[in-house]
């Protein structure tokens, strides 16, 4: 979960300037393809089967003290920090800290559910990607999409093992 990036991986992920001709989302899916085998929830999804199965995607920059998510909303998006580090807060309390290679917001994305904590920049920058999940076109994405909710069941089981390891060590 807490992985290291080379400087020329950060440059990939950081690099969202737009291609000529193109639509920014085109550019920005592009640019997610280029990096997913970093992402977990990736891990084994055919590139052109993945553009069918996420859209909206932005590469969105935050400042100090930016919220991502706040408690109560509701989205469905889904974050993964690229650069910085952000902070959990479930009613006003400090929960956590998240740092470069984790995925965040994932539970409410899938589940249509209001967010449970607010998420904020807690660095002075930090870089995150956005996206949403499309599960509407089951007929060509059907593996995909077993894949992607196969892969963020691990993700999600692996948290609750943190937190409950915390839990009991308190």
């Amino acid at each position: 979960m807490n992985e290291y990036y080379s400087v020329e991986e950060i440059e990939r992920f950081l690099d969202i300037t737009r291609l000529e001709n193109e639509k920014p989302e085109s550019a920005s899916v592009k640019r997610l393809l280029s990096v997913k085998d970093k992402i977990s929830i990736f891990k084994n999804i055919d590139p052109l089967e993945m553009q069918a199965i996420i859209y909206d995607v932005k590469f969105v920059k935050y400042k100090f003290k930016d919220y991502i998510i706040k408690q109560g909303d509701i989205s469905e998006n889904i974050y993964f920090i690229i650069q910085g580090n952000c902070a959990v807060f479930i009613d006003n309390k400090k929960v956590a800290t998240l740092v470069p290679g984790v995925i965040f917001g994932e539970s409410a994305a899938i589940f249509k559910t209001k967010r449970n904590a607010s998420i904020v920049c807690s660095s002075e920058n930090a870089v995150l990607i956005s996206f949403c999940i499309d599960d509407t076109n089951m007929e060509f994405s059907a593996q995909a999409l077993i894949t992607l909710y196969k892969n963020l069941a691990f993700e999600i089981n692996t948290k609750l093992e943190h937190t409950n390891s915390a839990f009991i060590a308190k």
